[in-house]
């Protein structure tokens, strides 16, 4: 089995993502997302693009139930060239009032060094979450990325 040290370097070239996750009844909800790997987690912040609420589906299933999926694939006409990296494990919601000082300022530093959009953004104000991948797949055409 994988570990994310063994995808990280895909990972953190990669531009996006497909979060999935489920409410406490089992009603899956399935989000594109941008990301970024921090230590031994994946973070996703909840940005300032317009939305209803801050409450979002995605933030109330992790509280309701915390297991995730996220999916990160390229596709490729030339099929030798596909690969994909599943990653699977517990979520959490950290919500600003809630974070460590030290491990929020690394986290935010680092997503927008990734996506540029952030740079204007009051991400200190808004939630994070915290993917921490217990079960890591991998597969690629060509057996290797």
């Amino acid at each position: 089995m994988a570990t994310l040290d063994d995808v990280r370097a895909i990972l953190e070239s990669a531009r996006h993502g497909y979060l999935s996750t489920a409410s406490s009844e089992g009603e899956p909800h399935l989000q594109p997302v941008v990301f970024q790997v921090v230590g031994d987690a994946v973070y996703i912040a909840i940005d300032e693009k317009p939305k209803t609420t801050l409450r979002l589906r995605r933030l109330t299933n992790i509280e309701e139930n915390p297991r995730f999926a996220l999916l990160v694939d390229r596709y490729d006409d030339d099929w030798s060239r596909l690969w994909w990296v599943l990653l699977r494990g517990p979520a959490e919601v950290l919500w600003p009032s809630e974070w460590d000082a030290v491990e929020s300022e690394r986290v935010i530093a680092a997503l927008r060094a990734k996506y540029p959009q952030y740079k204007s953004m009051d991400l200190e104000q808004r939630p994070l979450l915290k993917l921490i991948p217990d079960r890591v797949t991998r597969w690629s055409a060509s057996g290797d990325y």
